[in-house]
């Protein structure tokens, strides 16, 4: 369907009190949609009721729940209506598994601990955070209000927040469990069953929607996207959402890896920023424009579609102020959609993602995405049921389990020409290493990927002209130990070294690691016999993530170098460029996109942007399979001269300040 989703969105947060009065006394709907229309908004997403439990329409069946001060009893329905003359899209918000109202009124309905006790702050906090399960009667609610506010208001979707996967021992969970002769005491059995039973709820869910609205969109919110998403979410999401408040807890590498996964699960998207300066409810608080900046135009970058949060005060009129901030950001937006718009991405690199769901984003993956971007390498998140072929080499991080079926397809994208890259104990039999040894701590427990304090336990590198080539050629620390391994019918390209002794309170030197002995350990860097697959031994990724020395950095590209030629994108500025390759193959034309900004820690709390710093002369060099026309910086469509040497098409660009979009058109 044309257009189903569209660049510039708002979601308009509207979780507002039962005690507050004068709910829309300020509305009006030809102002509210001019604001919009004028800050080149295009779809947003109103509330048919909040975490608070609160209807913000005209029920029928739920009069009770109609927030008692709403001065406008049509709200929604008039806010849908208006937006639709303006040819503004709006989805419609519900609550899942927050709402206050009915956690007060039905606490037999929420999640419960394994000891008895709720999922979330108790009713003696500040918050509605009382997680209801939906394997209660709660769901017939649900589907009661879904049905009534589908069918009556014409919206353009479901957003359906608040939608995890909870461990519950509530008694509906335990019978239910009994009944399906599993074991309510095993927490194995008790996430299983409630995988199944949200399972179950959303495609129930999707199934009511999509009865009385064929199409529409429906998505299921849990903050974030993921490997457990793919399965579920074939037949019931019409699309993703990535939540992704760089500010809100997020961080500012969330958005890219999550994009970088999503975006193979075959579904169009879109990522979640905010107008806060902080997170959701921050009111009044403006985002630095230079950070709405970054954030979108990186969204656009990856082929994402943009949306920008807001929350809604009481009266319901919409703050001039911060659709002016969003109108500066989304009429750049709107200027370069005609070279977003049906891009698809292109990746040279394909990483493995951790799929046993502990954390939003695993401190390989947070060093993957930094390392990786800063080399100006073209990359997807994958896991092993997708393609291997797509890519001319695999990485294979830290904790990545490697059954036997992924062994398999590894050792064939082998012998078709691919090129992996394993790291620490993700180890396959083409990884051409054998375990040697384990080092003990003085507990007897394993010390090898433990960060341990004072660096104890760490052991050394010494680079080589093939492994850290521009690095000097001593010891460099790697902070923890490796996997003691040695070669199996490959070579050892880099070796690691032992300390003088391992500190603990027998032994220790100086504040830290103990100094090197000189005396060679275990192999470090290993190539296999075909010279198509290298292995780190240290958990690389994870000391990057924490420790960030640039000599990981320099091992890791002339690995990737060594296996991996034709590099799609390369430049001479400063790593802080961030580059993504798209192409629109029916207009027949490459897009690159250039961004340079700098996040820094100038707060305790998370990081901000205040300065777009430009940069100049920049030389690039693509190694492109089509024949190119011409090159032009867009949507300004500023010619720019390049020259060619086989497939290597070489330019400079002037300045670069911000974003800047490169439309590279080529020959059939």
């Amino acid at each position: 369907m044309k257009d189903r989703l569209r660049f510039r969105q708002i979601h308009l947060d509207f979780h507002t009190s039962e005690l507050i009065k004068g709910i829309g006394a300020e509305f009006d709907a030809d102002d509210f949609a001019k604001t919009l229309k004028d800050a080149h908004v295009n779809s947003i997403t109103c509330f048919a009721r909040c975490h608070h439990g609160m209807i913000y329409y005209d029920s029928k069946i739920n009069k009770e729940r109609i927030h008692p001060y709403l001065v406008e009893k049509d709200l929604l329905k008039k806010q849908i209506e208006v937006c639709h003359k303006n040819d503004i899209k709006v989805p419609v918000y519900t609550t899942v598994q927050w709402d206050m109202y009915t956690a007060v009124r039905h606490p037999e309905w929420l999640v419960r601990k394994t000891d008895g006790s709720c999922e979330g702050d108790y009713f003696n906090k500040d918050g509605f955070y009382e997680r209801l399960c939906v394997n209660t009667p709660y769901i017939d609610f649900l589907k009661k209000h879904v049905t009534e506010f589908v069918t009556e208001l014409n919206c353009d979707g479901v957003f359906f927040d608040i939608v995890s996967e909870m461990d519950c021992s509530c008694t509906y969970c335990m019978e239910s469990m009994k009944n399906k002769g599993m074991n309510p005491l095993d927490e194995q059995d008790r996430k299983l069953h409630y995988r199944q039973v949200m399972n179950q709820f959303k495609k129930e869910m999707s199934s009511l929607v999509w009865s009385i609205r064929p199409g529409i969109l429906v998505f299921f919110n849990s903050g974030h996207v993921s490997f457990k998403d793919k399965l579920p979410s074939k037949d019931t999401y019409s699309h993703y959402e990535i939540e992704s408040l760089p500010s809100g807890g997020w961080g500012y590498m969330h958005f890219p890896v999550t994009c970088r996964y999503t975006r193979n699960l075959g579904k169009d998207y879109l990522a979640h920023t905010g107008k806060f300066h902080t997170s959701w409810g921050d009111f009044h608080s403006f985002k630095n424009v230079e950070a709405l900046e970054y954030e979108i135009f990186r969204m656009l970058a990856l082929n994402s579609k943009c949306l920008i949060g807001d929350q809604l005060e009481p009266s319901c009129a919409l703050s001039k102020p911060v659709y002016d901030l969003i109108g500066k950001v989304y009429a750049k937006v709107e200027e370069k959609e005609p070279w977003c718009t049906n891009a698809d991405h292109i990746a040279e690199i394909g990483v493995f993602v951790p799929t046993d769901e502990k954390s939003r984003v695993s401190s390989s993956q947070a060093a993957i995405e930094s390392l990786l971007s800063q080399l100006s390498y073209q990359f997807d998140f994958i896991d092993q049921d997708m393609d291997f072929y797509k890519y001319k080499l695999l990485i294979i991080p830290e904790r990545i389990t490697i059954d036997d079926n992924m062994d398999k397809k590894l050792c064939e994208y082998l012998k078709n020409n691919g090129k992996v890259i394993s790291v620490f104990d993700s180890i396959f039999s083409q990884s051409s290493v054998k375990i040697i040894k384990e080092t003990v701590d003085d507990y007897n427990q394993p010390v090898k990927g433990r960060f341990i304090a004072r660096n104890g336990y760490a052991d050394y590198v010494i680079p080589t002209d093939v492994i850290g080539r521009d690095l000097y050629k001593t010891e460099y620390v790697m902070y923890v130990k490796g996997m003691e391994t040695k070669t199996d019918k490959g070579q050892c390209l880099v070796k690691a070294y032992e300390p003088v002794f391992n500190r603990s309170y027998k032994h220790f030197s100086s504040h830290l690691q103990g100094p090197s002995s000189h005396i060679d350990a275990y192999d470090a860097v290993v190539i296999n016999k075909d010279r198509n697959a290298i292995y780190f031994s240290h958990p690389i990724f994870e000391i990057y993530n924490k420790k960030g020395p640039k000599w990981i950095k320099s091992m890791l590209n002339d690995a990737i170098k060594l296996l991996m030629k034709d590099k799609l994108v390369s430049h001479d500025g400063p790593s802080t460029i961030f580059t993504s390759m798209n192409v629109q193959k029916e207009e027949k034309r490459y897009i690159l996109h250039m961004l340079h900004y700098i996040p820094e820690r100038r707060c305790t709390d998370f990081d901000v942007i205040e300065d777009v710093i430009p940069l100049y002369k920049i030389k690039i060099k693509m190694n492109l399979p089509k024949r190119i026309k011409s090159i032009n910086i867009v949507p300004q469509n500023k010619p720019i001269r390049f020259s060619t040497k086989g497939k290597i098409v070489s330019f400079t660009l002037d300045k670069l300040e911000g974003h800047c979009m490169l439309s590279i058109e080529y020959e059939e």
